[in-house]
């Protein structure tokens, strides 16, 4: 992806709405700055007048409102469809809202989308063609994007690997490698009264805890299968795991190792590298003010 830089004079409002909290920061001088969230609000209403008080509270000058977001995005369209984890969102021309109440242009992008994008501009994948990107949460999401130009399919679902029917009971990807699904079931099985969460187990397994070993090898077969289809399907340069369970350096190699195995078992000669995202709190953030820079290069630079 083209390098791009904001104006000197210039700044950009990013934001990263999630189903538990909404994310912003202020980027300048290619760095993001000001960094803050709050609690995803219930109504549109609501959050439509949290946002507007923010380049009030970020006391910056504010060219432009770079925003990210679950759901099926419609970027020509400025739309949402589909499931999301914010319902309210969708169904209406909620770019042209945004705009109306920043009076600032405003774009939009997907989630997952917006990881993908800031990993080719300045992150882990910014020195290879082709990415494909796994982003391992609450549910799993991804992105594709080959010669800098990001993968979006017909309806905008493109990257939505987390519906992948994975076995023969229906279950779906985000059913069995979600690291929060693995600790509720974790949870369920050792009787514990409080949830033990994915760092947890992952603890208690080092220990010779065997529930727990269980359910880690368990995911990881999930996440290396899908995995491997990325890879036999897409053929990237490089497949970028994302999520909070990326920044394991245990959970890296076993995961390709787990790969490496399933692709010598099917004589598949790929040479894929496997490897985390650069960026984790921030990567929606970065992606977003990726994805504005593109709509708009008169406010931007080549570098």
């Amino acid at each position: 992806m083209k390098m791009l830089t904001v104006q000197n004079d210039s700044g950009l409002l990013a934001v990263d709405i999630g189903g538990t909290s909404v994310k912003y920061g202020y980027w300048d001088q290619q760095r993001m700055t000001k960094l803050g969230k709050f609690k995803t609000p219930k109504t549109w209403s609501e959050m439509l007048t949290q946002l507007l008080r923010l380049p009030e509270q970020l006391n910056r000058p504010i060219h432009g409102v770079a925003i990210s977001l679950p759901g099926s995005v419609n970027v020509s369209e400025g739309k949402i469809s589909g499931t999301t984890a914010v319902p309210y969102l969708t169904g209406f021309p909620i770019r042209e809202a945004l705009s109306d109440g920043f009076k600032l242009p405003v774009t939009i992008q997907n989630d997952a989308n917006c990881a993908g994008l800031a990993e080719a501009w300045i992150g882990n994948a910014k020195d290879v063609s082709s990415v494909s990107l796994l982003v391992i949460g609450t549910g799993i999401g991804g992105s594709i994007i080959q010669d800098g130009k990001l993968l979006t399919g017909r309806d905008n679902f493109m990257g939505e690997f987390g519906y992948s029917i994975m076995d023969g009971h229906d279950r779906t990807l985000s059913d069995l490698a979600s690291p929060v699904k693995m600790a509720n079931r974790y949870t369920q099985a050792s009787h514990s009264v409080e949830t033990v969460e994915a760092p947890q187990i992952f603890e208690r397994a080092k220990t010779g805890d065997l529930l727990a070993n269980d359910c880690i090898n368990n995911m990881l077969h999930w996440v290396s299968l899908a995995a491997y289809n990325l890879i036999t399907s897409f053929n990237p340069d490089r497949l970028l795991i994302g999520g909070g369970i990326s920044v394991r350096d245990d959970f890296l190699k076993m995961l390709r190792e787990r790969v490496r195995a399933l692709l010598m078992q099917k004589s598949a000669t790929v040479t894929t590298d496997i490897d985390r995202c650069r960026f984790c709190n921030e990567s929606n953030l970065i992606g977003a003010v990726a994805q504005f820079l593109s709509e708009y290069p008169e406010l931007s630079i080549a570098k």
